[in-house]
């Protein structure tokens, strides 16, 4: 995305807006709380709301601030604990994803989509964060490697290498078997 030609804080303000469910969900993925996530997006919002100069990568910069955020919460806490996400957040996802819906169309993406998001979970951080970043959020390598501060070789290798461990582990599963056969399956009237 090339920056906008005016340095109007109402234009952030307005990108900002259009990439609040991104940001919302990448909150989400680190934090792992809903209501976390939801407070660390309005500090967010409330940080890029200061009047400044426009940032060369907007969405880039819009990133950095919420990771930066949820980094300073992640380490505030005194007790870590793993929150699991409701099984409804994965279920919303899997409706939004599918053209037409089925029953049995749901059952297997809501199956395909918690076997993903088990598999991110235990990606690494530094590779989940890249693989959220370019995959599910579509940020070109320079926002993410911005985001990061790493250069765009490292994320390049990281997204590499998130993939590779995403496949290994997805296919590495026992229900992996289950579920491609159940999904190779075709159902006659």
């Amino acid at each position: 995305m090339a920056p906008p030609a005016t340095n109007d804080p109402e234009t952030l303000d307005l990108i900002f807006r259009g990439e609040i469910d991104g940001l919302f969900r990448y909150a989400l993925r680190l934090l792992g709380s809903r209501e976390e996530a939801e407070d660390a997006v309005q500090d967010a919002y409330l940080r890029i709301a200061v009047p400044r100069e426009m940032p060369l990568h907007p969405r880039g910069f819009l990133f950095r601030v919420l990771r930066n955020i949820c980094i300073d919460r992640l380490r505030s806490r005194t007790v870590r604990l793993r929150v699991v996400r409701p099984s409804e957040d994965i279920e919303t996802l899997a409706q939004s994803c599918i053209d037409p819906r089925t029953p049995e169309t749901d059952l297997i993406a809501s199956d395909a989509l918690k076997r993903v998001a088990r598999a991110m979970d235990a990606l690494p951080s530094d590779l989940a964060d890249v693989l959220s970043l370019v995959v599910v959020e579509s940020l070109s390598y320079r926002e993410t490697a911005a985001v990061l501060g790493i250069p765009i070789g490292t994320v390049r290798s990281r997204l590499s290498r998130a993939r590779d461990a995403l496949r290994s582990t997805l296919n590495s599963t026992p229900e992996s078997t289950e579920w491609q056969k159940a999904s190779t399956l075709k159902v006659t009237p």
